[in-house]
C-alpha cells in the first residue's frame, strides 16, 4: 500500500475522480498517483508497457522489479498500479479496526491505494489478484501495519485478498537480462529500420539455434554480423527482438549477462513475426 506526502486537498480528490483517475483498465487505466505527483527521490520509473499499451508510474525500486515479474509472467493479463481503495470504506474499516484513518492537515483524508492489482487468466477464469510491495516486512513500524491491515480488511470485504510481496521474490539475473530484451520488442522505432533486412539476420539467428551450436548467443551475433555485413550490436536487438516476442527462448535467471547463453540452450518455440 503507498502513503506518500505530498500535498492533498479535497479539491484535489476530485480533480483527480475527474480525470478518470484509478478508472479503466488496460491502455485506458490511470493510475491515482504518477510520478509527477510526488517529490522525486530518483528512484521511480516510468516504463512503457507491453502488455498494456501505456506508461505505467511506478513509485520505487521495488515496484518496478515488481512490474518487470508481472509483465513477463503469461498468466498476467493486465497490471494496474497506484490502485485506490474507497474513502469512505477505508474510513469505516479504520474506525472498525480501531485505528486512525490517516488525514492530511487540513483534516482531508488520504486515499489509500494498493501498489498493483494484476489480472489473470487462470484455468480459464479471470481472476482479480491485489499486492502490496514492502521492503523488510519484518521493519515495518506499528503504524505501517495498521495501515496495511486497513487495506487488507478493505479489499476483503470485497471479496479478494491482499497479497504482501518483498524483495525476496526478486530474482536480479532475470530483472537485468528482461529488462534489457524487452527494450526490442518493438523494433520499428529503430534508426533505419528495414523490415526484409531484419527478417534476413533473424533466420541465421532461429538457424543456430536449431542446430544447437556449442557457441555462445554473443558469439554467434558477431558472427551472422560478419557474414552479412552487419554491426553485431543490431543483429543483438534483433535476438532479442525473436527472445521478447517468444520466439526463442531460455532460462533468463541462468546467467548473469543473458548473451553469454550457448545455442544449445536456447529453443525455437514458435514461428512469431518480425515487428
Amino acid at each position: 500500500m503507498s502513503r506518500r506526502k505530498y500535498q492533498f486537498t479535497e479539491a484535489k480528490v476530485r480533480k483527480y475522480i475527474a480525470e478518470g483517475r484509478g478508472s479503466g483498465d488496460g491502455a485506458s487505466y490511470k493510475p491515482w498517483l504518477t510520478v509527477y505527483d510526488l517529490p522525486s527521490r530518483g528512484r521511480s520509473h516510468r516504463p512503457f508497457g507491453i502488455k498494456t499499451g501505456r506508461t505505467h508510474h511506478l513509485l520505487s525500486d521495488g515496484e518496478w522489479k515488481s512490474f518487470i515479474r508481472f509483465e513477463y509472467d503469461a498468466t498476467v493479463l493486465d497490471i494496474r498500479e497506484q490502485f485506490p481503495l474507497d474513502r469512505h470504506q477505508t474510513m469505516r474499516v479504520a474506525r472498525d479496526l480501531g485505528y486512525k484513518h490517516p488525514i492530511t492537515t487540513d483534516g482531508t483524508p488520504y486515499v489509500l491505494t494498493i501498489d498493483f492489482l494484476l489480472t489473470r487468466y487462470l484455468e480459464g477464469k479471470l481472476l482479480l489478484e491485489p499486492l502490496s510491495f514492502k521492503y523488510s516486512p519484518s521493519n515495518l513500524s506499528e503504524r505501517d501495519w495498521e495501515l496495511h491491515n486497513i487495506a487488507a480488511e478493505c479489499v476483503q470485504r470485497n471479496g479478494l485478498a491482499l497479497r504482501m510481496i518483498d524483495e525476496r521474490s526478486f530474482d536480479e539475473n532475470f530483472i537485468r537480462n528482461y529488462d534489457s530484451i524487452r527494450s526490442c520488442y518493438d523494433l520499428t522505432g529503430r534508426h533505419g529500420y528495414d523490415r526484409q533486412f531484419i527478417a534476413r539476420l533473424a533466420q541465421p539467428l532461429i538457424a543456430a539455434a536449431h542446430a544447437a551450436f556449442p557457441v555462445s548467443l554473443k558469439e554467434v551475433c558477431y558472427e551472422i554480423g560478419s557474414r552479412f555485413a552487419a554491426e553485431a550490436g543490431d543483429v543483438l536487438a534483433i535476438a532479442k527482438h525473436l527472445i521478447a516476442r517468444d520466439v526463442l527462448t531460455l532460462n533468463l535467471s541462468a546467467y548473469t549477462d543473458y548473451t553469454m547463453a550457448p545455442m544449445n540452450e536456447i529453443r525455437v518455440r514458435s514461428k512469431g513475426g518480425i515487428r
